[in-house]
């Protein structure tokens, strides 16, 4: 399935949408019963645009996810080691995204600025296995793409962080460039909503 959306803000409220006009699927996890939407795709087209939406219930957490990749907690976030700080063989770590970033100032036609978020070694079997999983970026058109795969996302919860950080990564990069904008393809294994959030999404709605 595969959605477009203006901004964060029309976005998630057109996401939580989908869970009321589609069948999800009714799925029983060990943090409770949850409607889940796997291999859901949300074209984002103006990531420039940082507004949270009206609604959504948890901004202290938008704060917190940022902070993890442009502020004070990025020593301790995981998230932040493996996208800013990836350890490589030999001990030395690596800006992926920096680097993805500086091919394709030297080649703006790469295929190849890709990131890796996941490390089977430590997130296979893992308690909290990172997600996003990883990306890449291209320059299309006019425009900087950043391509970005989740492992799983709730949707009620940490979709909106988790975009609106990457949205401002992305919105940064293509001004380096010298781009005229950017857009985000954001693809998820499992984009969900739990049960108690569903009724009170849907009594918000009515």
């Amino acid at each position: 399935m595969e959605l477009e959306v203006a901004t964060v803000a029309s976005g998630w409220h057109d996401v939580l949408s989908v869970f009321s006009r589609g069948e999800p699927a009714r799925v029983a996890t060990r943090h409770g019963i949850c409607f889940d939407i796997p291999g859901l795709t949300v074209w984002l087209r103006n990531p420039a645009d940082l507004t949270p939406p009206q609604g959504y219930l948890y901004p202290e957490l938008i704060k917190d996810y940022r902070d993890r990749i442009f502020g004070e907690q990025r020593e301790s976030s995981l998230l932040y080691q493996r996208l800013r700080r990836w350890v490589a063989a030999d001990g030395s770590p690596i800006d992926q995204f920096e680097q993805a970033t500086e091919m394709l100032r030297q080649d703006e036609h790469s295929r190849s600025a890709v990131f890796s978020m996941w490390r089977p070694e430590e997130d296979l079997g893992g308690r909290f296995p990172v997600s996003p999983v990883g990306g890449a970026l291209r320059i299309v058109g006019d425009d900087l793409v950043l391509f970005l795969t989740a492992r799983s996302v709730d949707v009620w919860v940490g979709f909106v962080p988790e975009l609106l950080t990457f949205a401002q990564l992305a919105s940064d990069a293509a001004l380096a460039l010298g781009l005229r904008g950017s857009r985000i393809c954001y693809h998820s294994w499992s984009m969900h909503l739990y049960e108690v959030d569903f009724l009170t999404y849907l009594a918000g709605a009515r």
